[in-house]
């Protein structure tokens, strides 16, 4: 199978829905993780959460295996002291990548630079906003939410802004160690921007972020570094095990 380069600048966003794995594909899908990988993936009470799981960390390993020759169930993880993972194999460790699924779809962002985050959230979780956001926006994103002329239109605003900063949170590898309110981002522009305060010292000016929507009930967002360019989005549907078997 021809190996696919990650040249400066490119992020690759593959996105499939775990709904599309048929029982011989959870099947093979289980025998690529590793041991760990499993015995989380049996802990699950929830059927979909444990879906969800296994396809996300499938996904992966096979997504990874595009770009690197080792092989999916070869692959080796680590994580940095919030919990980031990155790669571990000495043939993939130029290969940055970040994970990301929700109820329906499961994304991963794969790119050459470290600075890399991706978000994907289901509006099926659309139950009070109005409260997550008084606990999770800044004041600037709060009042920009409230001023919303309808529901749909905070729906819609609550998902980008939360997708917004997860994935910057997720770039920055230092989890929930930053206050969510520290940051704050502007969506009514061509593009996200993001502002910090002096909580949160960063520099705007090396970051670029996009926002998307896959589905009409998914919201996907992605940070990046100032050098990347515009993400390419990859949609395996059907085809998740063919990044393995290369049909």
């Amino acid at each position: 199978m021809e190996r696919l380069t990650l040249p400066p600048g490119r992020i690759d966003v593959w996105l499939a829905r775990p709904d599309d794995l048929d029982a011989a594909q959870e099947r093979s899908c289980l025998a690529l993780l590793s041991e760990e990988e499993r015995g989380r993936c049996d802990r699950f009470v929830a059927s979909g959460a444990r879906l969800q799981y296994l396809a996300a960390h499938a996904l992966l390993r096979l997504t990874l295996s595009r770009y690197a020759d080792v092989l999916p169930e070869d692959w080796t993880f680590g994580a940095n002291a919030f919990g980031r993972p990155h790669v571990e194999t000495t043939a993939g460790l130029g290969l940055h990548f970040n994970l990301s699924h929700t109820d329906g779809l499961v994304a991963v962002a794969v790119a050459a630079d470290p600075l890399i985050g991706v978000d994907v959230e289901s509006m099926r979780r659309a139950k009070d906003l109005e409260g997550l956001a008084r606990s999770v926006f800044s004041g600037h994103e709060l009042a920009a939410f409230s001023a919303g002329p309808d529901e749909a239109e905070r729906r819609d605003l609550f998902f980008a802004l939360w997708t917004l900063k997860e994935a910057y949170i997720k770039a920055r590898g230092l989890g929930f160690s930053l206050d969510l309110d520290s940051f704050a981002f502007e969506v009514s522009g061509p593009s996200p921007s993001i502002r910090f305060s002096e909580r949160c010292p960063d520099d705007p000016a090396r970051w670029r972020f996009w926002r998307f929507r896959p589905t009409p009930d998914h919201f996907l967002a992605i940070a990046g570094s100032v050098r990347s360019n515009a993400p390419n989005l990859i949609w395996l549907d059907k085809r998740i095990l063919q990044i393995h078997t290369g049909s």
